[in-house]
């Protein structure tokens, strides 16, 4: 088995993260994973959201304003579940004795 492999066999799995005992090195690799995941969600969303707001500054300075927000959109923003690092916020405190 690959590392890939098993890294995409424990995000798979259902770990029980709400154990009180010390981490497993599978509940740390599923933690990483979405800790990744997470700040790849908010950079990625907070980018291209100021790529939003660039388009409708310049929209906002046409002649004809309401027709170049018409074509940019209505969208200010972006937004995925993971943007609120619910799941870091939940377990990134838990004990890493390893």
């Amino acid at each position: 088995m690959t590392i890939i492999e098993r890294i995409r066999q424990i995000v798979a799995s259902e770990i029980d993260l709400s154990e009180e005992k010390p981490a497993s090195l599978e509940k740390l690799v599923y933690i990483a994973y979405f800790m990744g995941r997470e700040e790849a969600t908010r950079e990625v969303s907070d980018k291209y959201s100021a790529h939003i707001a660039e388009q409708h500054k310049r929209a906002d300075a046409c002649r004809y304003s309401r027709m170049a927000n018409a074509v940019v959109g209505p969208e200010r923003f972006i937004y995925s579940g993971d943007y609120a690092c619910e799941m870091t916020g939940l377990f990134g405190s838990d004990p890493a004795d390893i």
